[in-house]
């Protein structure tokens, strides 16, 4: 960022972008009971998706929530 402007333009997605795609409280539970009942991370992140068109979530974030939820 040069003299306050930004030299590209902003992106129509923010895949990736911490603020962006951070999972709310309730997303957050959601990943948690689906991982209590077995189901795998990509069937967590396609329901999670299936649910909030807008969403830009990626695997990460849901094996993120899973491992702070195994480690207490």
């Amino acid at each position: 960022m040069l003299c306050g402007m930004h030299n590209h333009d902003l992106e129509e997605k923010l895949q990736g972008h911490l603020l962006a795609s951070r999972l709310s409280a309730e997303e957050k539970k959601k990943v948690i009971d689906m991982t209590k009942s077995f189901t795998v991370p990509r069937n967590i992140l396609a329901n999670l998706e299936q649910n909030n068109k807008e969403s830009v979530t990626t695997i990460k974030q849901v094996y993120n929530v899973r491992t702070r939820w195994r480690k207490g």
